[in-house]
């Protein structure tokens, strides 16, 4: 895996979601500093990769390179893979951030990555999928007062391999980590956006509320599922006040 592995103190393992990578997490790296230590991954994409593989490897990555208990703070799928990690190493793990992420994928939002996956059958890039991607990713607004912030995105988005990100929406749509759920006993926070299309407040809310102690819910206004981007301020406000009180 690649790893960008910024400051000192205390340790954020910070997990992207369907699409991203580490660069999702160098605001909130730079906006830590120098409280906290952020390590970020580049989920490994390979044939052989699973959800099984990606979990044992952040394992070891958290053994032999951070050397102490982590927050991990998973978005989207990485709330997923939080929740896997959690069920295999909890020992490794002191608490837990959730950004815009449901234990599995909504019906509403399988349906459209099915017809996704469909539609990418014998492509061979992602030209153009990254202006068909945004709006479902960022909210009215965002892509109004930050055309910059969405064009990145869609930039960095078509630079991934069709084979990669399909691989990747595979495996989401397989993963299922509802049974995890009332075994959390860390701290934990939920963040999402006001807007967010994959994991609405609600449903956030739904999510949460079966963690034996219900975690604090934080709303970020004018935001969709990307609140690191399109909100970084608050996003960093939510996850520094949660850090200071665990």
């Amino acid at each position: 895996m690649n790893v960008e592995d910024s400051g000192t103190g205390p340790a954020i393992l910070a997990l992207h979601g369907l699409g991203g990578g580490a660069y999702f997490f160098r605001g909130l790296a730079e906006r830590l500093l120098p409280d906290y230590r952020v390590v970020a991954v580049d989920l490994r994409t390979s044939p052989d990769a699973s959800m099984s593989r990606w979990v044992d490897a952040l394992g070891t990555l958290v053994d032999e390179r951070i050397g102490q208990p982590v927050v991990v703070l998973g978005h989207s799928m990485g709330t997923i893979i939080g929740l896997e990690a959690w069920a295999r190493w909890p020992e490794r793990i002191r608490a837990a951030i959730f950004v815009g992420g449901v234990p599995c994928v909504a019906p509403h939002i399988r349906e459209r990555l099915s017809e996704r996956v469909r539609a990418l059958a014998g492509a061979t890039d992602l030209d153009g999928w990254g202006k068909r991607v945004s709006p479902g990713v960022f909210s009215a607004s965002t892509c109004v007062d930050r055309p910059e912030v969405v064009a990145a995105f869609e930039r960095l988005f078509e630079l991934q391999s069709v084979e990669d990100y399909v691989r990747c929406c595979t495996i989401l749509l397989a993963a299922n980590a509802e049974p995890i759920v009332p075994t959390v006993t860390v701290p934990c926070l939920a963040i999402t956006g006001e807007h967010d299309q994959y994991a609405p407040p609600a449903a956030v809310a739904a999510f949460i509320g079966r963690i034996p102690r219900t975690p604090p819910l934080e709303v970020i206004s004018d935001c969709g599922h990307l609140p690191f981007l399109e909100q970084p301020d608050a996003f960093a406000a939510a996850v520094k006040s949660f850090l200071r009180s665990c």
